[in-house]
């Protein structure tokens, strides 16, 4: 016999309020299902378009050595004991083939004054993960050969927490450093022409701003593609076994800059050049932060669509790495994971490196315990019953 822990929490509402919450969840239903029509007829139209555009993405057996670098961070920062605390960790595993030949690891923690906000200090953390992963990525570099390596995400994503942290009134020198530094590591991988970036939540609407410059009509109305992303258009559009390169679309410009057309278009500006107003928006970051936009400018995207019941993956490259080459990498047996479309290597080390919330309260009382430890016997009991009580009052020394 079900107790009343098992009750289903709609029904202990009261009738009235079960029946407005009733009503709520029948109009957003019908919202969905309008959603979903207009979706089922953008890619009918769509279908016409962009298939002609995708490549054959021919499998091999060549066998390549692969590398991925990703890193994890605390979802949440813990403000015990004075500072505000985060930890973050960076994994790297190199695969040849199937067999596993190298797994490494990195830890690091993030400490920072009350007096900043939670905001600036979530972008300082961002910031300083990023620079760890980059550091990482350069030193494996060297264990590769002849293979390569995956980044997890764009090149130069992490300029939006400089920039924001500069808005803020909080880059100072500190900052000013670690972000330069992250560049240059970062433009030595791209340099390298052995790396590519893989964008596992991507937000790009490369093909809503190619439609809006093809199409004006498209510009301000609700109704419009240009707020679908490209991963899920693409994702019902593209054959298995291929590929887009987005240079077939956006030619010369990157997809950022397409996609600043797209959020254009969504808010209804558009004015008589909108390319041009879309170049300066696009790249109006890179100049603000001093720097150099050719590094920039020659970083290209793809979209790769391996199974049919596994979404499509994008990745970021140099545009300097011939083609032939990219779809070797990508052409491989066993590369990607049937369920998430992405490179096996990519989900392994994700899966080895992920940060629980609740580790960094964890971390926290470690550093605690053995500060405890470390005082007894140097400082009074007293002393460190009041630093303890008054900095983390539901815990008793």
């Amino acid at each position: 016999m079900s107790g009343a822990d098992d009750e289903v929490e709609w029904l202990k509402l009261p009738h009235d309020l079960q029946y407005k919450f009733f009503e709520e969840a029948e109009k957003e239903a019908g919202r969905i299902v309008n959603v979903v029509e207009r979706l089922q007829r953008t890619v009918l139209e769509l279908k016409r378009k962009i298939v002609p555009l995708v490549e054959d993405l021919s499998e091999h057996d060549r066998v390549f050595r692969v590398a991925a670098i990703d890193g994890s961070r605390s979802p949440r920062l813990s403000e015990r004991l004075g500072v505000r605390y985060g930890v973050f960790s960076v994994g790297v595993v190199i695969l040849e083939g199937m067999k596993r030949i190298y797994e490494g690891y990195e830890a690091g923690q993030f400490k920072r004054k009350q007096a900043f906000s939670q905001e600036v200090s979530k972008y300082f953390f961002n910031l300083l993960s990023i620079y760890a992963e980059r550091k990482a990525a350069v030193e494996v570099l060297n264990r590769l050969e002849d293979g390569f390596l995956m980044i997890d995400g764009s090149f130069y994503g992490f300029i939006y927490s400089a920039l924001r942290m500069r808005k803020q009134g909080f880059f100072g020198e500190r900052e000013g450093t670690l972000f330069e530094e992250t560049c240059q590591l970062t433009n030595r991988l791209v340099e390298s022409e052995r790396v590519m970036g893989v964008i596992k939540r991507s937000h790009t609407r490369a093909i809503g701003g190619w439609l809006a410059l093809r199409n004006k009509d498209l510009v301000g109305r609700i109704d419009s593609p240009v707020t679908i992303i490209d991963k899920l258009l693409l994702s019902m559009i593209m054959p298995s076994n291929t590929i887009l390169r987005y240079e077939r679309i956006t030619g010369d410009d990157p997809v950022y800059v397409y996609t600043q057309l797209a959020y254009m278009a969504h808010r209804g500006i558009w004015p008589e050049t909108p390319l041009e107003v879309a170049r300066e928006r696009a790249y109006e970051p890179y100049r603000v932060l001093g720097m150099d936009e050719s590094l920039v400018k020659k970083l290209r995207r793809l979209q790769v669509r391996k199974f049919p019941e596994a979404p499509t993956c994008e990745v970021e490259y140099p545009s300097s790495i011939p083609i032939d080459r990219l779809k070797l990498w990508l052409g491989q047996k066993n590369f990607f994971n049937k369920t998430t479309g992405l490179p096996f290597t990519i989900d392994m080390v994700d899966s080895l490196i992920s940060l629980s919330p609740e580790f960094t309260e964890e971390y926290v009382s470690e550093i605690e315990a053995r500060a405890l430890s470390k005082a007894y016997g140097i400082i009074s009991l007293e002393v460190l019953r009041w630093f303890f009580n008054l900095l983390n009052p539901q815990k008793g020394v």
